[in-house]
């Protein structure tokens, strides 16, 4: 989510099971109990302000707390939250996590508001555990460890106990099965990204298997991996921090295409990063123009490792900023005016606080995607350039803009940006020949990209 790296009420209620006392429900009647306008879903992603980690959520579960945030988000006209759930802290005390999902579950319905449930997070690769409940840095689950297929038949008695408890139940809206498979950047090779793959795909056909009611959907990290689970989803999935707003338009349009492929709605599960330069309101602006439904990141600023990048709200319900509550609570008919009525439901922190991190400036790597003149030039500076570790890594940004942009939709897309992410981490394990290797790849996929923009000017005569 850092750098360049980066990032209902719902129309439908829950109706009667059947109509008649004693009569059985039909398809139908289930169809309509558990039907979502996605269009509607107006939500955040959630992590109670008592805890840094998904395990200390649940480790430290307190109702308390969550009651009072779960009211702010009530206050924003907020009808979902995404949350995080955690194997490790399931592993340890099995019938207490569940007793607490389903007390979440009652808090949030007193509320109208309907849960989204991550199942896994590979977001970021360090491995959870109940001594790291605190941990400054954001865990994943299961943890890459455990992914292996012998590791599987536990899982699924996690998945099957959770997702089974709840197949009956309207009151929560749709399973994410995994969060963010390709951001663990502690596994980047081909056959750590494929194990990764081999794992996300069988607990999505296992949690459908568990739960035939309920939607589900894998959130990804770029729009360009939509094709790698759409065929076992029933919701797309994306999360998008573009900078710009007709950057952030285009990974939408990039997703309703898959959406039209795949006959499947699209939905945006993350955005809004003020810290990296995408602020909630443009965001905002771009995602309801499109009449999508949206989580932005996130409710709160409070342990999170994100905390000095986004949120809105501060445990005590001040906010660091009411311009976005404004824009939140406005909704797109008062989009771009500038006033901030109905942000009086919350004031402004005004001592104490985590300031804003300001965003770094990205003029040049705008100015390279928007003048197709110098692609061929910097390609060949590259190219020419020593095959050091500062020149590779000086020229990731602009190989990966130039690559990503000319190659959608095609799978080549998807390969660069997996390159141009691997290659610094492959430095930091101390992998430089793969670093290089990787390196020589993009290079060649982006160099070909270019050549064939430049082929049709030159047969021109330009």
């Amino acid at each position: 989510m850092d750098g360049w790296i980066y990032r209902i009420s719902l129309v439908c209620c829950a109706l009667a099971c059947s109509a008649v006392c004693g009569q059985e429900a039909t398809p139908n009647d289930a169809a309509r109990r558990f039907a979502v306008d996605y269009s509607q879903i107006r939500g955040a992603n959630y992590v109670p302000s008592y805890a840094s980690t998904s395990v200390g959520v649940w480790t430290a579960f307190d109702a308390d707390v969550i009651a009072r945030e779960l009211d702010y988000a009530k206050r924003l006209r907020l009808n979902s939250v995404r949350m995080y759930l955690q194997y490790v802290a399931y592993e340890a005390n099995p019938k207490q996590f569940v007793k607490d999902v389903k007390r979440f579950v009652e808090l949030a319905d007193a509320r109208g508001i309907r849960p989204l449930f991550v199942l896994f997070d590979s977001c970021f690769g360090k491995e959870p555990s109940l001594d790291e409940a605190n941990s400054a840095i954001w865990v994943n689950n299961p943890g890459f460890s455990r992914i292996t297929a012998k590791e599987w038949s536990q899982l699924e008695a996690y998945v099957g106990d959770v997702v089974g408890t709840f197949k009956d139940d309207p009151r929560v809206l749709m399973w994410d099965v995994m969060n963010e498979p390709m951001a663990d950047f502690d596994h980047v090779t081909r056959e750590e990204r494929d194990l990764i793959w081999k794992f996300c795909r069988h607990f999505c056909k296992f949690a459908k298997s568990k739960d035939a009611n309920h939607p589900i959907t894998v959130g990804h990290a770029v729009v360009e991996y939509i094709p790698r689970t759409a065929d076992l989803v029933d919701v797309l999935s994306i999360h998008s921090y573009a900078r710009y707003s007709h950057w952030l338009q285009e990974d939408i349009e990039l997703a309703q295409r898959y959406g039209k492929e795949f006959r499947k709605p699209v939905i945006v599960s993350e955005f809004g990063n003020p810290g990296a330069g995408q602020p909630y309101e443009m965001g905002l602006d771009v995602i309801e123009k499109n009449r999508l439904g949206f989580y932005f990141w996130e409710l709160m600023i409070s342990k999170v490792m994100f905390k000095e990048m986004a949120g809105l709200l501060y445990p005590d319900g001040t906010a660091r900023d009411l311009g976005p509550v404004a824009r939140l609570l406005a909704g797109q008919a008062k989009a771009g005016s500038g006033r901030t009525e109905g942000a009086s439901v919350f004031q402004r922190k005004r001592v104490g606080g985590i300031p804003q991190k300001q965003p770094p400036q990205h003029h040049a790597e705008r100015n390279l995607r928007s003048n197709p003149t110098q692609w061929r030039p910097f390609v060949a500076r590259v190219s020419a350039a020593a095959r050091t570790k500062a020149n590779i890594q000086g020229s990731l940004v602009g190989l990966a803009t130039i690559g990503r942009h000319l190659m959608r939709p095609r799978p080549q897309a998807q390969r660069v940006f997996e390159l141009a992410l691997s290659i610094p981490h492959h430095y930091r394990l101390g992998r430089n020949d793969q670093a290089v290797q990787d390196f020589e790849e993009l290079l060649g996929l982006v160099s070909r990209a270019v050549r064939k923009v430049d082929a049709p000017k030159k047969a021109a005569g330009e």
